[in-house]
């Protein structure tokens, strides 16, 4: 489609209990009826704040409102369930969708690990000023709460780089 009008279907101050997932399947046809060609979704996954977190405090990619964890397990928008909704809402109606997808903010450790570090100069990073010690990180991702579905990938210090 040439010169199409994309939507921004979020904002910030989202609450919880507005469902947004539902919201914005309730509201496919007006946006269709306005123009709009594209909508641009909120990232979907469970981040570090359970139901509260949205979704640029990623905690597990895999987790779409799933599984019980961060002491939820609906995210900020919605279960996996309305989500898979919302898009189908939107493709039936020919409108595209574009979900946020945030790789690199992984947080919410579900445990520690001991690595060897070297403290650096905060003006200038390349500049080492100490030696080797051990310093404790919060690099271990084990994700207890989906016990392997999807991926039984564990995150370790050696995965992130700084």
């Amino acid at each position: 489609m040439e010169n199409g009008v994309l939507l921004q279907g979020f904002h910030w101050y989202i609450k919880p209990e507005e469902k947004l997932w539902k919201q914005l399947q309730e509201k496919v046809k007006s946006y269709k009826e306005m123009g709009f060609s594209a909508i641009w979704l909120p990232p979907a996954y469970k981040g570090v704040g359970g139901i509260n977190d949205n979704g640029y405090g990623v905690y597990d990619l895999y987790d779409l409102g799933e599984f019980n964890q961060k002491g939820s397990i609906e995210t900020k928008y919605g279960t996996k369930e309305d989500y898979l909704a919302c898009i189908q809402a939107f493709q039936k109606a020919g409108i595209d969708v574009y979900g946020d997808i945030v790789l690199n903010h992984k947080m919410g450790a579900d445990g520690t690990e001991i690595v060897n570090a070297k403290e650096v100069n905060r003006q200038n990073t390349n500049e080492i000023i100490s030696g080797d010690e051990q310093i404790k990180v919060y690099t271990l991702f084990t994700f207890p709460g989906r016990n392997k579905k999807y991926s039984d990938f564990i995150w370790h210090w050696y995965h992130f780089d700084g």
